[in-house]
């Protein structure tokens, strides 16, 4: 499987700075696995990751949205794609040589039939490539900073819950806990990785309220931006910002985000 590079400019084409930030470290992260076989995307969402990471086809992308999905089919990064559920998937046992799943763990409700799955799915030696959050996620927050700073805990840990609700994220873990569900479900860990750092967090979270025009784009259009051809003109300036904070600060350190690659043996 070959992949592409600059993910985080090609990303910035298509998403606000916000979420390129992110998805970009992911992409980084992905593109240096070994990737032989047949792939399925858990929770491909509109596709926007595929399209940036993968440089062909992959084999299968599911999500419950079907608007999404029909997002997905127009970027053209899946030789098929299905509506359903992560713990319910219409394919023969043992298929995938890899499966994937980005920042998608953390919404599900019931984890254990989705990992059961995945599973299920995974021919023997295949990996299951996770990314999801650590309980610093939404410590490493401006107002959960500025709250704790204060010395105002009791809000701080109020302001934890609203950040987790609003996000919907269920699941939020540190490490330790993140590998006790995943062998419990019968997969050994290869490698576990934390990412997207407290600065780097913190200037994401900074960049959230000026990406309220994408939100509202991606809910009336199923997509982030408008214009990209408006957008390649005054983008570049803060990529250049952003890669810039990225490089200087995104290392070996406590992350609000963590990285698995799993392995059915």
């Amino acid at each position: 499987m070959r992949f592409k590079n600059k993910f985080l400019l090609n990303y910035l084409k298509s998403a606000p700075l916000a979420l390129a930030i992110e998805r970009a470290i992911e992409c980084e992260m992905l593109s240096r696995q070994e990737v032989i076989g047949r792939i399925l995307d858990i929770g491909c969402g509109d596709g926007l990751l595929a399209f940036v990471l993968f440089d062909e086809k992959i084999d299968v992308g599911i999500d419950p949205n079907a608007r999404e999905l029909i997002r997905a089919k127009q970027y053209g990064k899946y030789n098929q794609l299905i509506q359903c559920h992560g713990s319910d998937i219409p394919v023969r046992s043992g298929s995938f040589n890899m499966i994937f799943s980005n920042s998608v763990l953390e919404h599900i409700r019931e984890l254990k039939p989705v990992l059961n799955e995945s599973y299920r799915l995974l021919a023997p030696g295949g990996r299951f490539l996770v990314t999801v959050p650590t309980d610093m996620f939404e410590e490493f927050t401006v107002i959960y900073q500025i709250l704790y700073g204060l010395g105002l805990e009791t809000l701080s840990e109020k302001y934890r819950k609203v950040f987790n609700n609003f996000w919907r994220q269920i699941h939020h873990y540190r490490r330790e806990e993140w590998e006790k569900i995943f062998r419990a479900a019968g997969f050994n860990i290869v490698e576990s990785k934390e990412y997207k750092s407290k600065i780097v967090c913190l200037v994401s979270d900074l960049l959230v309220p000026f990406a309220l025009p994408s939100f509202i784009a991606k809910k009336l259009f199923s997509r982030w931006i408008i214009s990209k051809s408006l957008r390649k003109i005054y983008i570049y300036p803060f990529y250049l910002m952003v890669r810039s904070i990225m490089k200087r600060y995104e290392s070996n350190q406590k992350g609000g985000l963590i990285f698995f690659s799993l392995v059915k043996e």
